[in-house]
């Protein structure tokens, strides 16, 4: 089994600087999540500025399959039972435009890694910013907590400074 938390982060320029910035550096970067039985297991929480910054689910889905791809993240499946894991871009474009990783960091049986992309977007109604962070445990069976129990065996960052 996989499992694939995705925490997503959008502000604005209004919250780009101190003390706002604060306030959204000390957001959580993981959440428990709903226990289901599949191959893969996927967990998408959002938190916008606009909202609050209220962590909201958006999405809680179970496979049959484990994808190639989920948003900005890259998974392989390896014969052993692992996993390749990598970053191939922010799934919401963004720049400063950073290389594909495809495989960043190998996720064995039992481990939790974490990947994080962030971005700064501009559209006719202004400048706006990202944040993914790609939470992913393999197991026979993950803990509902598996993401809230201490700093994961892997990490891996393509977070670059916004200015």
């Amino acid at each position: 089994m996989l499992v694939v938390q995705v925490v997503e982060i959008l502000w604005s320029k209004a919250t780009r600087g101190a003390p706002a910035a604060n306030v959204r550096a000390a957001l959580p970067r993981a959440f428990g999540i709903e226990l289901h039985e599949g191959l893969f297991v996927l967990h998408h929480v959002k938190m916008v500025e606009w909202e609050d910054f209220s962590p909201r689910c958006i999405k809680s889905e179970v496979h049959a399959s484990v994808p190639r791809v989920e948003g900005g993240l890259s998974i392989r499946q390896l014969p052993e039972g692992s996993y390749r894991l990598g970053l191939i871009g922010n799934p919401s474009g963004g720049k400063p435009h950073r290389h594909p990783v495809n495989e960043a960091l190998t996720l064995q049986a039992g481990e939790f890694a974490r990947l994080a992309i962030n971005g700064r977007h501009t559209s006719y109604s202004g400048q706006w910013y990202s944040e993914y962070v790609y939470n992913a445990a393999s197991a026979h069976r993950v803990s509902a907590t598996r993401f809230l129990q201490g700093a994961p065996e892997h990490e891996f960052s393509l977070v670059a400074d916004l200015f």
